[in-house]
């Protein structure tokens, strides 16, 4: 299917989902898929759809995406994001089946679905479609990063991870126009992230890994490794390099880790006249090495 190209963002209305929908909202049409509408700080020129579906009722994604097409049947995704996800912190021996339930609907088998619907309904970009999974270094197997207190979050985005290699290898033989990336933002200033660090129920040592962590400053990595002087990043920071990957020439199997993928922050800071552009305002960046970011790095 060829028509006006559709930007599809879960969970658009706060954190780096909000970030997102502002961000691609600049170059194209953005249908936003949560529990509540998101914000309209897009483009004029540009259109921002809600579909309001709570993402746990798995059951009723397929009927009401596909409805919405049928009502909007001008439009192509170009690229699909999963980033919508919920924390249900807590010991495994004490979670309820009720929560963990919960947990793996909406951050498992509602992306799973939600693809799912729109390849189906042959609604994906004949030319070419992105499926992007916002992951974590969480869900690596690690044992640096197995935190007690967060074993359902780290499982879902295990399984999450999982899906999207196993989806991506299917695409390439059913469907090798769509393409599939996995990636890990960074640590991101949000409300989640605030969450981790205060609760109670949080292993101690992952608040000993990433309180100390200073916010990033514009500027900071110009000369020196990212990956060896990691900081917390905004959730803007975050979008650019979402859009970065998901707008590259090139598509890599491996996961795009924030701190470890050297081609953005390269193709992020131009040198003109002494000053910083950013890499939303340079034409044609090209990603050399789009798996500089390798799954097991140890960053959360």
């Amino acid at each position: 299917m060829n028509g006006l190209p559709l930007v599809v963002i879960t969970g658009g209305r706060r954190g780096i989902g909000d970030r997102l929908v502002q961000t691609f909202g600049r170059s194209a049409d953005v249908l936003n898929i949560s529990r509540t509408r998101a914000q309209k700080r897009i483009d004029s020129r540009r259109v921002l759809h809600n579909l309001c579906l709570n993402l746990s009722e798995v059951e009723c994604i397929e009927q009401r995406l596909t409805a919405w097409f049928d009502a909007h049947p001008r439009y192509a995704v170009v690229t699909l994001i999963h980033n919508a996800a919920v924390l249900n912190l807590g010991q495994l021996d004490a979670l309820k089946q009720e929560s963990i339930e919960n947990s793996f609907r909406v951050n498992v088998y509602a992306p799973l679905a939600i693809t799912n619907a729109i390849a189906s309904s042959n609604h994906f970009a004949r030319d070419g479609a992105r499926v992007l999974y916002v992951v974590s270094s969480l869900g690596r197997p690690s044992g640096k990063l197995s935190f007690a207190g967060m074993g359902l979050y780290s499982m879902t985005k295990a399984a999450l991870g999982k899906l999207a290699l196993i989806q991506r290898r299917e695409f390439e033989l059913t469907l090798p126009s769509v393409k599939v990336l996995r990636i890990h933002p960074g640590i991101v200033d949000t409300d989640m992230q605030t969450e981790l660090r205060s609760a109670r129920s949080i292993d101690p040592a992952f608040e000993v890994k990433t309180s100390l962590l200073p916010p990033y400053r514009e500027g900071e990595w110009n000369d020196r490794s990212v990956a060896e002087n990691m900081r917390t990043i905004s959730p803007e920071f975050a979008a650019e390099f979402i859009r970065w990957a998901a707008e590259s020439p090139q598509v890599s199997a491996e996961e795009y880790d924030f701190y470890h993928c050297a081609q953005f922050h390269a193709d992020r800071v131009a040198v003109d006249n002494g000053h910083q552009v950013s890499m939303t305002d340079v034409e044609g960046a090209q990603l050399a090495d789009p798996g500089a970011g390798t799954p097991g790095r140890v960053n959360v």
